[in-house]
């Protein structure tokens, strides 16, 4: 992992590190067998999903050697594939119920798979993270709500809305998972230096 904490912005140190806090703390006040799965995601693609996940997991690591993992969503589970015949459609353009009824049962599958490969690594691990797609790219984060120990939300500063961001929280929410925080992203403090001193010296 080519990053260095020394070159992460303040502002970005100091989310996911109050994040990583409120993780350690976690693990430290709850008696449970296996670890903790994080799902990391965003409302929209290129918001820093894989970087903020990178920060975190060596946060988590420097603190205990090895005990966090991260996982890309697409590589949970076995490869969805499925024979040719499947890709195509009848005559009136949707897919014959035969099929249609292959596919469900082939998507069952594919969930179970995730499932098991995720409790794998919870064994293995402290801290399992998955770097999720954007909620407007796919949805995989919505189907792996419930399973996961909750959800952290990765905000690109100036480009992020509000209205996307309340959509994915709710939609997150409706699918039975949980909002641990979030990390706001691409962000430039304007406070100079001796602003923020003085801040800190008062207590702000």
């Amino acid at each position: 992992m080519d990053l260095s904490l020394n070159a992460i912005p303040d502002g970005q140190f100091a989310a996911c590190q109050a994040l990583v806090y409120s993780l350690l703390q976690r693990c430290e006040t709850e008696e449970r067998e296996g670890g903790y799965a994080l799902a990391l995601v965003s409302a929209h693609p290129s918001a820093g999903v894989t970087h903020v996940r990178q920060i975190i997991e060596l946060m988590l690591n420097e603190n205990e050697a090895s005990c966090a993992t991260s996982v890309d969503c697409d590589l949970l589970g076995l490869p969805d594939t499925g024979p040719p015949e499947l890709t195509h459609n009848g005559k009136n353009g949707r897919r014959p119920k035969r099929d249609r009824g292959l596919m469900r049962s082939k998507g069952l599958a594919r969930y179970r798979d995730r499932i098991g490969h995720l409790n794998k690594l919870r064994e293995a691990y402290t801290f399992v993270l998955l770097d999720c797609h954007s909620l407007a790219e796919r949805t995989d984060v919505l189907g792996l709500a419930p399973v996961v120990d909750g959800t952290i939300v990765i905000v690109e500063c100036n480009r992020t809305t509000t209205s996307q961001l309340d959509d994915l929280e709710r939609n997150i929410e409706k699918y039975g998972g949980t909002i641990l925080g979030s990390v706001l992203n691409k962000s430039s403090s304007s406070v100079p230096n001796w602003m923020n001193s003085l801040m800190g010296k008062v207590g702000i």
